[in-house]
């Protein structure tokens, strides 16, 4: 099949896992914020209970995936290949199977789909709910374990371990304010830390590392905001969930364009 209709597959399948994705949340609010406050809180929103998110979705799953494509799948199928005269051998870059081009279709759709409504609850209510967050990771996990069993590329091995660091580093953070008594990361922002992450390293070895200096830098900026707002500095704190969001998208999309 030729190339370029592959790349027009992959951009397909990822607005459609998107689509899916924003349609179910949309519909079931009641279910995944299985709280009656935060759900009065959600439905007094004209944006939340409108089609704003799943449209927003939609236009980061379209964008992601053009990039992702662009990036990361394309640059693979070039054919080029490296003679080292030392070692006498030839490296050839891997291409992409069905299987990377599927299953990170799935991923990134879903993730992009999810993320306007996880942005809009952490805003709204203050929390990023487990019911969407912990089995958006578990499927996660699955199509990056069945990525790596099927597909081509190392990228998928990149993924589950950055995850993995990013979570068990969030954690530390977090008991670590525990301890201190200090406002760290919540409970909410380390489950979330596997999907932030483990979607940046599908985009680049380093790019959870730009992701995490852009999720910083909003941070920070947003906090800055926050506190110039209430006139002090003490007791101000932020929502983090959409600055891990925010953050992921573009160091993930960006990381493999300024590395």
């Amino acid at each position: 099949m030729d190339t370029g209709v592959l790349h027009g597959l992959t951009i397909v399948v990822t607005v459609l896992a998107a689509l899916a994705c924003g349609l179910m949340l949309a519909k079931t609010p009641r279910v995944w914020l299985n709280d009656s406050a935060h759900l009065q809180l959600w439905q007094d929103s004209s944006w939340a209970r409108g089609p704003g998110p799943m449209m927003v979705g939609l236009v980061i799953a379209a964008a992601v995936s053009v990039a992702f494509t662009l990036a990361v799948l394309a640059p693979l199928e070039t054919g080029w290949s490296a003679y080292a005269p030392l070692s006498g051998k030839t490296f050839d870059p891997g291409q992409p199977n069905p299987a990377d081009r599927i299953v990170s279709a799935l991923l990134l759709g879903l993730v992009s789909g999810a993320t306007p409504f996880l942005v809009t609850a952490d805003l709204s209510v203050r929390r990023l709910p487990d019911r969407v967050v912990i089995p958006l990771t578990l499927v996660a996990l699955g199509l990056i374990i069945t990525g790596s069993v099927l597909g081509a590329l190392p990228m998928w091995i990149w993924s589950f371990f950055t995850g993995l660091v990013a979570i068990a580093f969030f954690a530390a953070m977090h008991l670590l304010g525990r301890v201190l008594r200090a406002r760290t990361m919540g409970l909410g922002d380390v489950k979330l830390a596997f999907i932030v992450f483990a979607v940046a390293g599908l985009f680049d070895p380093w790019a959870p590392v730009v992701v995490l200096v852009v999720m910083m830098l909003i941070a920070g900026v947003w906090a800055l905001i926050g506190a110039v707002r209430a006139r002090q500095v003490r007791g101000v704190t932020i929502a983090f969930g959409p600055a891990m969001l925010s953050g992921m998208w573009l160091g993930s999309v960006f990381a493999p364009i300024v590395l």
